[in-house]
């Protein structure tokens, strides 16, 4: 049984870092195309996706196939821990950097206005069938998705491991519309 939300993140990371990558890159191309043949993404023009890292679900083809079906892509670039994040436009991986931590982020300040987007791909180590996530603790997905217009879809993508029974959540949690697994 894990009992804090500490725990139950190690145990997820633990899990993600030890799929095989063949399985792995099965799992993502699962993910890929539920997202691009899903109706969210169809009928969405500003799509903010995360860029992903290490073990967590490849979005890199989700980014490429966006960019080439004419979407507006946005990507997290984090300001500060106070100030949280935002969404910048990215039109190619040419626009990326690696931050200080590694992680890929946009070069540019061409920021969104989070009220426009329309399809969030959201990040996480656990989610729940009911919309519950645990992300990587920070708080900046929760932030920022409490900014977002209520028509605005947020969809967590995930390994099946990853849907738990009961994410915990805390007051400031923000829940997604929709989880995609692979």
């Amino acid at each position: 049984m894990i009992n804090s939300k500490k725990e139950l993140r190690k145990n997820m990371v633990l899990k993600r870092d030890s799929l095989e990558p063949d399985l792995k890159s099965i799992k993502d191309n699962m993910i890929y195309n539920k997202v691009i043949n899903s109706i969210q993404y169809k009928s969405a023009n500003n799509i903010f996706v995360f860029v992903s890292y290490k073990s967590e679900v490849d979005t890199h083809n989700i980014i490429r196939t966006a960019i080439a079906d004419g979407k507006k892509v946005f990507v997290p670039k984090v300001i500060s821990k106070e100030k949280g994040m935002e969404a910048a436009e990215i039109r190619g991986f040419f626009d990326l950097e690696k931050s200080a931590y590694g992680i890929l982020e946009p070069k540019s300040s061409n920021y969104i206005e989070p009220e426009s987007i329309e399809l969030l791909l959201v990040p996480g180590l656990a989610f729940d069938e009911s919309g519950g996530r645990i992300g990587y603790g920070g708080g900046f997905y929760d932030r920022y998705m409490s900014l977002l217009d209520k028509s605005a879809v947020k969809v967590g993508i995930c390994y099946d491991f990853q849907v738990i029974d009961k994410v915990i959540m805390n007051i400031n949690d923000v829940p997604v519309d929709k989880i995609i697994v692979g």
